[in-house]
């Protein structure tokens, strides 16, 4: 006798665990934080600076070649949906926990940490907050009532 959910069903447990994520990678961050960056002004340092426009070029190197090189396939992806893949690479706690494996030899191990967790702050921070608006601007948005709801990417989930 086999086990079958439903789609709605399907649906919710999906929402569980990205929220499940979500709050791990929350909380992992929030300890990492402050335990690490005991000084905020240390976070907007040249390297810091520096670190996030690379992650910034670094997205943009890997999203649109790629996305390029199926412009002619059934895959292609719509460049409005590039421009959010770019600006939405929202990840931090593999990031933190890399900087923390750097070997304790290494001198500039506090540097590390602290530019990892500056870009990481970046990426939640600015990014996360302003990508409504940004989905918004870019018309990836309907009206539905009061509400406006995210329009599905093609081929859905």
């Amino acid at each position: 006798m086999g086990c079958y959910i439903s789609v709605a069903g399907r649906e919710h447990i999906i929402s569980f665990w990205e929220y499940a994520a979500f709050l791990a990678n929350s909380i992992v961050f929030i300890l990492i934080g402050g335990n690490e960056a005991t000084q905020a002004t240390r976070l907007f340092t040249p390297a810091a600076a520096l670190a996030i426009g690379l992650v910034l070029i670094g997205r943009i190197a890997a999203v649109y070649p790629l996305c390029a090189l199926f412009a002619f396939a059934p895959l292609k992806v719509d460049i409005r949906y590039q421009h959010v893949l770019v600006w939405g690479g929202l990840r931090g706690a593999l990031a933190l926990a890399l900087a923390l494996a750097v070997p304790d030899s290494v001198p500039e191990k506090g540097v590390i940490i602290i530019v990892a967790f500056a870009v990481v702050a970046f990426s939640i921070f600015a990014q996360g907050l302003t990508m409504p608006w940004f989905i918004n601007v870019l018309g990836l948005t309907r009206k539905t009532g009061t509400a406006s709801e995210s329009i599905d990417a093609p081929g859905g989930r």
